[in-house]
C-alpha cells in the first residue's frame, strides 16, 4: 500500500477515543509476582524477581479476561461505551472495522457476527481483522479509503478488541510478562474531528540479511500450555524469535517515523507528539533513544507501566488518554496545532514467519474553540 494523503475536500478525522480498562467487572491484573511465577512453570527458567520483571518489561500491571468473561463482551462494552459518549447508536455507523489478533482468524469473523446480533444490524456490517500490532494503522488505512471511495459511508467506527491471553502460552517469558487485554473504539468521519493526513500501513518481507539466525519470526505451536491462570491446557500459541523480531520491530519503527516526517510539512518550531506502538521497556527504551538521535525536539510517549502491550489497542489507548499520558511523560498539556505521529510495527498474521507489518499516521490535535472539534473530556473528541 503506497503512502497516501486525503485532499481538503473530503479530510477523515477522528474523534472520541474510548477504552474500557477501568472496567474491573471485565478484567483482572496480573502483577508482576504473578509473571514471576508463570514464567517458571512446566520447570522452565523464568523470571528470577519482580524486579527482573519490572526491568526487564517497563510494566508493573497487566489485564486478563476476569472469570467468565468472553471476548465479545469486550467488544461490545467498548462499542457501548463508544456510541454513549458520541450519542451514536450502532446503527449510525455505516461500517464497523472489527480488529482481533490471534491464531485463528475465524475468532475475529466469528466475534464480528456475534456484535451484529447484538446489535441487530445488517450481516456484514462489522467487518474483522486479524492484524497484530499494526491493527490500528490498519484499521484506520482501510476506512480512510472506504471514506474516499464511497460517497455513502458517512461515519466509521474502529473496535480494537484484544484478549492475548486466549492464544498465548502463560508460561512463556517472552510473552507473559508484556502482554494484556485490552480494547478501544474510535470515531472515523469526513471533515471532523482530529484531520488525518497521512495514513500508512503495509506488511514488510524480512529479508535473510536482516535476520541474526534462520529461524522464523513467529511460528504456531500446539499442545499442552499454561493459560494466565496457571492452569494446563491444549491449544495453539504464538512463539517469537525475539532477537529478530526486536531488531527488526525497532527499525521498521524508525523508517515509518522518517517517512511521516519526509510526507509533511512540518513547520519551524511546530510541536511533534510521536505515539509509539508499547511492546516491551526494552524495545521502547532502545527505539526512542535511536528516535531521539535524529529527532531530538520530538516529545515521545510511554505507556506501558499500567496498560502493557494491549497489540493492537496499545496506540489508541494511548489517544483516549492523551492528556494524562503526557502528563505522566513530563510534557506540557496539548495544544491545538500540535502534530501527532502514530507508529506501530510487529507481527504480520498472515505471513508470519517471514514478514512484519508496520506503519505510521500523521494527525493534527484540534482545539476544542474550533468550529472543526470539540473536545468534550479526555476520552471525548468530536
Amino acid at each position: 500500500m503506497h503512502e497516501s494523503a486525503v485532499g481538503q475536500e473530503s479530510t477523515p478525522g477522528l474523534s472520541y477515543f474510548v477504552d474500557v480498562f477501568d472496567r474491573v467487572d471485565l478484567f483482572d491484573r496480573i502483577d508482576n509476582q504473578t509473571v514471576v511465577r508463570l514464567s517458571c512453570l512446566g520447570q522452565k527458567s523464568g523470571f528470577a524477581s519482580v524486579e527482573s520483571v519490572q526491568k526487564s518489561t517497563g510494566i508493573a500491571v497487566r489485564r486478563m479476561l476476569k472469570s467468565g468473561v468472553q471476548s465479545v463482551d469486550v467488544a461490545t462494552a467498548v462499542f457501548d461505551k463508544l456510541c454513549r459518549v458520541s450519542a451514536y447508536a450502532p446503527a449510525d455507523f455505516s461500517v464497523v472495522l472489527l480488529c482481533h489478533s490471534g491464531v485463528d482468524d475465524e475468532c475475529a469473523a466469528q466475534m464480528a457476527s456475534a456484535v451484529e446480533r447484538h446489535y441487530q444490524l445488517s450481516p456484514q456490517t462489522v467487518r474483522p481483522y486479524n492484524f497484530g500490532c499494526s491493527g490500528f494503522l490498519k484499521l484506520l488505512q482501510e476506512g480512510t479509503l472506504l471514506l474516499a471511495d464511497r460517497r455513502n459511508m458517512k461515519r466509521i467506527a474502529l473496535l480494537n478488541v484484544e484478549t492475548p491471553e486466549t492464544w498465548h502460552d502463560g508460561s512463556d517469558r517472552l510473552f507473559c510478562g508484556i502482554v494484556s487485554a485490552g480494547a478501544t473504539g474510535v470515531v472515523l468521519e469526513r471533515n471532523l474531528g482530529m484531520p488525518i493526513s497521512v495514513i500508512r500501513a503495509d506488511d514488510f518481507a524480512i529479508s535473510p540479511s536482516l535476520r541474526p539466525n534462520p529461524d522464523p519470526l513467529f511460528r504456531k505451536e500446539t499442545g499442552p500450555v499454561y493459560t494466565f491462570r496457571g492452569d494446563t491446557i491444549s491449544r495453539t500459541v504464538m512463539r517469537m524469535n525475539a532477537e529478530t523480531v526486536f531488531l527488526n520491530g525497532i527499525e521498521l519503527m524508525l523508517n515509518n517515523l522518517r517517512s511521516a516526517v519526509a510526507s509533511i510539512d512540518l513547520q519551524p518550531g511546530q510541536r511533534v507528539i510521536v505515539i509509539p506502538h508499547q511492546p516491551s521497556g526494552k524495545l521502547l527504551k532502545a527505539l526512542i533513544a535511536a528516535a531521539r538521535l535524529e529527532y531530538p525536539s520530538f516529545e515521545f510517549l510511554n505507556n506501558l507501566n499500567n496498560f502493557g502491550n494491549t497489540i493492537s489497542a496499545a496506540v489508541p489507548t494511548i489517544m483516549a488518554r492523551l492528556p494524562q499520558v503526557i502528563e505522566q511523560n513530563g510534557g506540557q498539556p496539548i495544544r491545538h496545532g500540535d502534530l501527532i505521529i502514530l507508529l506501530a510495527a510487529g507481527i504480520c498474521m498472515h505471513e508470519i514467519a517471514n514478514h512484519m507489518s508496520a506503519g505510521h499516521a500523521c494527525l493534527e490535535w484540534v482545539s476544542a474553540e474550533t468550529s472543526v472539534a470539540r473536545i468534550e473530556s479526555v476520552v471525548m473528541m468530536r
